[in-house]
This record gives structure tokens, sequence and C-alpha cells, in this order.
């Protein structure tokens, strides 16, 4: 990596000077592209053109062991007792040389990567890279720029505002020296934590322990569970959004606000929150490394991803100036990336406004039309959504996320048929033991295809060992060969390995019911299902299967109310479940 520095410094493409000594050098840009809420970007990898996710909170480049399975690396063990660390624990790694990496128009020989940790289904870009010189981010305009800042040590590096209308904040140091992460101290109500500059989260998180720490209690009314969040650790983490009174980072303050909270740390022990990819999209920022500082100005919109609508509550109140570069766009892209921008921050409204723009003046591109439908889907309009992916599938129709997507759709409007023939579509496009892949056995399954869902689990099961989903993979698997009514067994280990990694999870409990009861072992089917029900009292398949397990052990009258129930909260699940031979009479 100190030869890839080398050789980035050497080539500057373009100057910018604005005083008579002090000059930026500009390295390169890459275009930055909003996908599902992450910031990626285009590289090559050994000639192949690979998609990879922008994390400057990782402190190396990493990718999956899928990633680099797919993209034909060979793996090395990692020195003894290595690993990475961060949301979700730990998790041991192996190492790969990527042979021709391409970024910033240069080829660079024999590049490292970490390979290990939860599969995000894109390979990583870490700070040893982004953050080799100063560092400009400017998500909401879809670029990042790396600079050599000559002569600049006295003057504000915003270089896009006027009339110094911007916001500056210190960067923390750090003990190790080769940790080129951006670390800032944020103050939230009046007590400071120290955060880091995550891109590669997907909204800005504060840890329990810090939270608790500056007087915050999740057990206080207005205080919302969330769902499980994952990183680069093994485990889910529980989540809980809170209301704030305060939030500030160097010079610029935020009233009012709500944000998330995670169970656990951030892996390090001593970063407390993550300023993540929706406080970036919030702001024009230019880490000066030369400098030690971040000036930053605000872009507009919602700061948080899980606050309120944007009002007077989620935006700056100090030292903040609208960007100065922010024209409104003109092009087909860059309605497109604002789009995408808005879609990221949940403001779905002005997401469809702008790609209906970008459809309008590029009416060609298929990456607008699944973009567009991508907002549809927020906004509530599935119906308008759907056409899309039809337009945008027509376009291209080699884009597995658009196939699966409509996948869902149909399989929501009940044309099992259309269904089916995307999940195959796209099964014939993805790697083994992709994220991908681990979706469309999802699907096959919904589709009453068990056995087909059984090989797309087993690969994704194989090179995930350590990953944070690997519970509700093994619970999945334990759920197809249950309904398959095959390899038993297997099954019930695969399910209590998941319940023993993950907890009681009703979803897991109720798989374990299924196949218990396909054994014939109707006292810990029954012990099971209610155990699933006492959690989620309304699932149809739990109170059938618990029907049918009392009806088998002998109590008939208490399986039939159990039965009658299930047909009370879904009027197809006595069809569905005789497709597998579940039946009152049957196995």
């Amino acid at each position: 990596m100190f030869r890839l520095a080398c050789l980035l410094i050497s080539a500057s493409l373009a100057s910018q000077a604005w005083a008579d000594s002090c000059q930026l050098m500009k390295y390169g840009t890459l275009p930055v592209e909003m996908l599902g809420g992450r910031a990626t970007t285009i590289v090559k990898i050994n000639g192949s053109d690979t998609r990879f996710d922008i994390d400057t909170g990782g402190f190396f480049n990493a990718m999956s062991r899928a990633n680099a399975l797919a993209l034909g690396l060979k793996l090395r063990p990692a020195p003894f007792g290595f690993r990475i660390s961060g949301v979700g624990g730990a998790a041991g790694v192996e190492f790969t040389q990527v042979r021709d990496f391409g970024i910033l128009g240069t080829t660079f020989h024999n590049v490292a990567f970490i390979v290990g940790g939860t599969d995000t289904g894109y390979g990583l870009l870490g700070a040893n890279l982004l953050d080799l010189a100063d560092l400009e981010i400017d998500l909401a305009h879809g670029k990042l720029t790396l600079f050599k800042a000559d002569h600049c040590s006295k003057l504000a590096l915003a270089y896009w505002t006027k009339g110094g209308n911007y916001n500056v904040a210190d960067i923390v140091s750090v003990d190790n020296p080769g940790d080129r992460r951006t670390f800032l101290d944020v103050t939230i109500n009046g007590k400071q934590v120290r955060a880091l500059l995550d891109s590669g989260a997907f909204a800005t998180v504060l840890s329990r322990g810090a939270a608790e720490r500056i007087g915050i209690n999740l057990d206080a009314p207005g205080v919302k569970a969330g769902m499980r969040s994952i990183g680069v650790g093994a485990k889910a983490v529980r989540t809980w959004t809170v209301r704030i009174d305060s939030f500030s980072v160097g010079t610029e303050t935020i009233q009012h606000s709500q944000m998330q909270v995670i169970d656990g740390g951030m892996g390090d022990g001593r970063t407390d929150m993550l300023l993540g990819v929706d406080f970036l999209l919030a702001h024009h920022m230019f880490i000066a490394n030369s400098q030690r500082k971040v000036y930053f100005t605000y872009n507009g919109g919602r700061v948080f991803t899980f606050a309120d609508a944007p009002g007077d509550s989620d935006k700056p109140d100090a030292g903040s100036a609208a960007d100065g570069s922010g024209a409104k766009p003109v092009s087909a892209p860059d309605y497109a990336l604002r789009g995408e921008a808005h879609l990221s921050r949940g403001e779905s409204k002005a997401a469809v406004a702008d790609l209906d723009q970008a459809i309008r003046l590029a009416p060609d591109q298929a990456a607008y039309y699944f973009s567009h439908a991508r907002a549809l889907m927020a906004d509530k309009q599935p119906d308008a959504a759907l056409a899309d992916l039809d337009k945008s599938i027509s376009l291209d129709a080699k884009n597995t996320d658009a196939l699966l997507m409509r996948a869902e759709l149909r399989l929501a409007h009940k044309d099992r048929t259309g269904a089916a023939a995307d999940v195959t579509a796209a099964n014939a496009l993805v790697s083994a033991g992709s994220t991908q892949a681990r979706a469309i056995a999802g699907l096959y399954i919904r589709l009453d295809q068990p056995a087909r869902a059984l090989p797309l689990l087993d690969d994704w099961i194989r090179v995930h060992g350590q990953d944070a989903m690997l519970g509700a993979a093994l619970n999945t698997r334990c759920w197809a060969r249950g309904l398959g009514n095959q390899m038993l067994k297997e099954a019930l280990r695969d399910c209590r390995k998941a319940i023993k990694r993950d907890g009681e999870n009703p979803d897991y409990l109720d798989s374990l019911g299924l196949v218990q009861l396909r054994l014939g072992h109707f006292a810990e089917s029954i012990k099971a299902y209610e155990q699933a029900l006492a959690q989620k009292p309304h699932v149809a398949w739990s109170r059938y299967g618990l029907g049918l397990a009392k009806i088998r052990s002998g109590q008939t009258d208490a399986g039939k109310a159990d039965l009658a129930a299930a047909r009370a909260l879904d009027p197809e699940i006595e069809a569905r479940a005789a497709r597998y031979g579940l039946t009152a009479a049957g196995p």
C-alpha cells in the first residue's frame, strides 16, 4: 500500500490554485452511484468491471469469501490471531491479492484485500486507499476526489463556498499511525462521544453503551424498537430509534432529531458512533488529512435516516450554508443521482420526481427505470413499480436485482408463473454462494419448490461460516428440508444450530416445530410451536402446525380448534400445507 501511495502521488491529473502559494492537485475522481442506500463505484479486478462499496469506516480494503471465490482469487491464511471487529463482534479472516487493480485511470498490481466478515454483496474500498491524501466526499453530486494540498496549511479548504459559509471540525488523533480513518468529536445532549465517519454504514448509529452513558433511556416512552442490524461481525444486533435534543459536530448543530442506537459496540472499544452515509449525503465534505480538519457544508434535506421527515428540526442551525456547488441538475445522470440520494435518505416523493425527469431526458436507460421502481415502492405504489420493472428488464434482461424485485411483486400479485420465470432467469446469472443466490433460494421456497432452494443454500452456508446472516440461512435450509420431508436429521441440526447461535427466534422455532412434526416427535413439535406463537401469535403456519401436532398426539379437539384458527388467519393455509402432505390424516 506504500507503493500504491507513491504511484498516486506521481499521477496528479489536475490542479487548482486560489491563493498565491496554495494549490490543490487532483489525483483523480471516483464516480459514485447510490444503490440501495449504499455509496458504490466501479473498479477493475483483473480486467473485469466490479462494483465495490466506498467504505471510509473500513480500515482496510475487504471483501467476503464469496466475493473472492466468484472473482477467482486465491486465498491464503491470515497471521495467527488476526481478526477484524466492528458492529456485531469479531470475525476471522483470510487474505488475497488482486493481480491487476484498476482505479482512478491507473492499474496497480498485487493489491491486498482482507477476506472475511459479513457478506454485504459487494467488496469494500477502505480508508487505507481512500484516505491516502486529502479526500473530498460529495455523494450528493456523485463523486469522491483525492487531492494533494501544497502550502495550504493556513487556508480553509472548503473551496466550493463563498464568504466563509462552511463548518469545520478537528480530526481526532488515533494511537495507530496506520489507521487512516477519520474520527471526530461529537456532542449529543451536551455530552461528548467519539464518532467515525463511515460511508459504509447505512445510517448514523450510536452504540448502546454511549447512549446510556450520555443519559438516553432505551426504556423511555417514545423509544421505538427496530429491526436487527448487521455489521462486519458474526452477530445481528438489536436496534432502537431515540429522540435527541441536540447534536453538534464542529461548528454545526442540529436540534430535536432522532437517531438509531445499536446494541453492542463498534469493535475497537473506543468508537461510540458511526456518522453514516445519511450524514454524508446531507453534506459536502473535504477531509483535510494534511491539516487534521474536516470542512463541510449542508446540502439540504434529512440528515439522519431515522429522523422524521425533513422540517425545522432535522437540519443544521449553526454555522451552515447551502452547498455553493449545488446547481440544479440539468442532465439525466444529474437527476438520477439526486433521485438516488433522496431515496437513500427516505425522501421517496422527491426521489420519484427526480427520477421522472431522468427518464424523460433519457428514456432508454434501464437503470433509471429500476431506480424509479424502487422509489415508487418506497412511496407505496407497487403497481406503478411493476410497470417500471417491466420496462427496465425489457432494456436489460440481465439485471438480476430487477428480476428478483419483479419476482417479489409478481408473487404479491399472485402471478406465480411470472415470478417463477423471473427466479429461473435470475438463477442463471448469479454466482454460487452470493447474497443474490440466497435471495433466490427464499423465492424458490415461496414458490413451493424447496428442493431447488437446497443447493443454493448449501453453497451459501459453505462459504459464510462467520456471517451475521448464517443463523437465518440455516433456518431457511431447515425449513426447506422440513417442507420437502427430506434429510430431516440434518434439518434438525440446522434448526438447533440457528437457535443456539441467534436465540429463540419465533421463525426458527416454527421451522423446528415442522421438522419435529415430520419426525413424529409430537411433544417436541407442540413445544416449539407454542414457543413460536407466544412471540408471534398470528402466524398461520405455526398455528396450523400446532394443530396437526396436537391431533397426532391424541389431542383431537384442541388440534381442530388450532386448525380452525389457522384457517381464519389465512384461508389458503390448508391448501398450501396439503401440497406438502401436511394434513390431519397425512404424515
